[in-house]
C-alpha cells in the first residue's frame, strides 16, 4: 500500500492499493488500484476512488465506490460509458480485496 499526503484542509491522507490482476478485466476498460481516503489520521473513510485505464490509458478521473456496500456509485462517466452493470458485479470483490489488505496490514494505517 503506498501513501500520500494531498493539499486539502482537511489533513486528507490518501493511501493506495493496487488492483492490477485482482479483479476481472472488462473489455473496455482495466481496473489499476483503490485510493483510500484518511481524514486527520482516521479512516479509512467508507467512500474510496477507484482508478482505471481505457485502452491502456490512466483516465484522470476515477470511479466512486462505497466499501461498505461494496457497490459503485452510479455516475454520469459510468451510466455514458455503459459500465454499470460489469463495475456492479466487480463492486463487492474489491471491497472484500480492501478490506483483507486493511486487516492484514492494520499496522500500517498510521
Amino acid at each position: 500500500m503506498n501513501k500520500y499526503r494531498v493539499k486539502s484542509p482537511y489533513k486528507l491522507t490518501i493511501k493506495t492499493l493496487d488492483l492490477a490482476g485482482r479483479v476481472p478485466c472488462m473489455d473496455s476498460i482495466e481496473l489499476l488500484r483503490v485510493e483510500l481516503h484518511y481524514h486527520d489520521g482516521h479512516g479509512p473513510l467508507f467512500m474510496a476512488r477507484v482508478r482505471y485505464a481505457r485502452d491502456g490509458v490512466e483516465q484522470e478521473d476515477g470511479f466512486p465506490i462505497d466499501l461498505d456496500k461494496g457497490a459503485f456509485i452510479a455516475t454520469v462517466p459510468i451510466q455514458e460509458a455503459g459500465l454499470e452493470e460489469p463495475l456492479q458485479k466487480v463492486g463487492p470483490k474489491i471491497a472484500q480485496i480492501v478490506s483483507k489488505d486493511l486487516a492484514e496490514n492494520r499496522y500500517l494505517l498510521a
